[in-house]
């Protein structure tokens, strides 16, 4: 069966955690450990992004995670990478359903797309910085 797109994210939604923004902003506010990124492409980031992400385009991800000097901070507390809370971030909330898709795929266990992206991010009036 061939999929669209569209059909490819409805598809996944039922297999990846989805979060609500306010939620992740709290954890924010209240210091807890976790990796917010916003996978957006750096000609939407350009225009702000939300307070407290760090920012991997979608097309790297995988490959720039690890680098991540947060990343690296985080696990140290860890008895595995593996249980490292990640909260992925981009425009509508589908490109990041399949980036947490492909991050469960390489094991990782607490993986959460951010629904309704930073659009409604920006909806609920959280707080986004510019470069």
């Amino acid at each position: 069966m061939l999929l669209d797109g569209k059909a490819l994210v409805a598809s996944l939604r039922a297999e990846v955690n989805e979060v609500d923004c306010v939620t992740v902003y709290e954890h924010l506010q209240n210091n807890t450990p976790l990796l917010f990124i916003d996978i957006r492409e750096p000609n939407e980031t350009a225009a702000g992004y939300p307070v407290g992400s760090e920012l991997i385009p979608r097309g790297v991800l995988e490959m720039q995670l690890t680098g991540l000097p947060a990343y690296q901070h985080l696990i140290e507390g860890l008895a595995s990478a593996a249980q490292l809370p990640i909260y992925l971030l981009c425009r509508s909330g589908a490109r990041s359903v399949l980036a947490a898709a492909s991050l469960q795929n390489m094991g990782y266990e607490n993986v959460y797309s951010v629904a309704g992206g930073v659009i409604e991010w920006q909806r609920q009036g959280l707080l986004i910085q510019s470069e």
